[in-house]
């Protein structure tokens, strides 16, 4: 068993229960914000989110600077009490300082729900990046981030990431990736790395955090594996060298520009039966990455119940058996963290 830290202490890692391992209670990701140029648009811009816009903003999600902000403190309330009703028990908040973290209102949450909230920490995309970060050294930032972990706040992280990995994957981010890797060996907590779900990144990604830095894979979380599902082929070549692959877009309906179609919810269950029925089914995660406004149920979008809900239902229909979909909620985000201590 191993120490979790949670926004409100420590936690044993038998006592997480049901978890969702990427999901975003507070943000503010308006760097993502784009006004479109679309005259038949530009009542969308300043629009506040509603269910009467899902249908408009699953296809521009970036488009209303009011989806880009998790603001609203009562509407997430509901949703982490709707996630606690179905049994869940723990949340992990991947939002780094860069996209707007704000650990007094995690722990409101938290004390306010009785949901457990395991706070992130790190550098996300470099066009969050706090400016120090171009000219500073992977050392220098490893010391900033060990920090946080020793003698920061109250409120102290209990997970590296989200580590952002552009399409770019520019130079400071390699260099902030590096950083997060020496801040892992020391405090021994899960590495999550974002990965841009469309292209195939992970073996380079896994190159630089095992190859170059020494991270114990079965620390390191690969996210956004979901557009890739079909592409078995990847799939299993990164499962085999022992990262964990996370499939956190489960139930997303959007169009990213740039980017691609969020897979459906069939595929994804087809993708995690597919990696469980090769061997790899305990370094799987599940989660639904609620990072925009217009995922809280209050605005018509799922909440945080419809991974243990509907999505397990569904790869119950997939061929898993119901010990097999528990443990993907359960055993493995555990098990995820008393492996990352052990690699310490």
């Amino acid at each position: 068993m191993t120490a979790v830290r949670t926004v409100t202490g420590h936690v044993d890692s038998a006592d997480l229960g049901l978890v969702l391992p990427h999901e975003h209670l507070v943000n503010d990701n308006r760097s993502a914000f784009r006004p479109s140029p679309d005259p038949r648009l530009r009542e969308l811009l300043d629009a506040p989110v509603s269910a009467d816009l899902a249908w408009l903003l699953a296809d521009h999600p970036y488009e209303n600077a009011d989806n880009c902000r998790l603001d609203d403190d009562p509407a997430m309330a509901v949703d982490l009490q709707g996630f606690a009703a179905v049994g869940g028990r723990t949340v992990v908040d991947l939002t780094p300082p860069g996209i707007g973290r704000a650990p007094s209102r995690l722990r409101a949450l938290s004390e306010a729900t009785g949901v457990q909230v395991v706070m992130g920490s790190g550098w996300y995309l470099q066009a969050t990046h706090p400016p120090h970060l171009a000219s500073a050294t992977a050392d220098r930032l490893a010391a900033e981030l060990v920090a946080e972990f020793t003698s920061g706040h109250d409120v102290r992280p209990g997970v590296i990431g989200e580590i952002g990995v552009s399409p770019a994957f520019t130079d400071d981010e390699r260099t902030a990736l590096r950083a997060a890797c020496r801040a892992q060996r020391e405090v021994g907590v899960p590495l999550f790395v974002h990965l841009p779900g469309w292209q195939r990144r992970a073996h380079e990604v896994l190159d630089v955090v095992v190859g170059s830095e020494g991270v114990d894979p079965g620390a390191v979380v690969l996210c956004h594996m979901d557009p890739s599902g079909a592409d078995r082929e990847y799939q299993l070549a990164v499962a085999d060298r022992g990262a964990v692959l996370e499939f956190d877009m489960v139930g997303m309906p959007f169009d990213y520009p740039g980017e691609g179609q969020s897979p459906s919810p069939t595929e994804t269950a087809a993708a995690v039966a597919a990696l469980v029925g090769a061997g790899h089914g305990d370094r799987l995660l599940l989660s639904h990455d609620l990072f925009l406004k217009a995922m809280l149920t209050r605005h018509g979008g799922n909440g945080l119940a419809y991974v243990p809900v509907v999505f397990a239902d569904r790869l119950r229909r997939s061929g898993l058996d119901d010990d097999t979909v528990t443990d993907l909620m359960t055993a493995n985000p555990r098990a995820l963290f008393e492996r990352a201590t052990r690699g310490r």
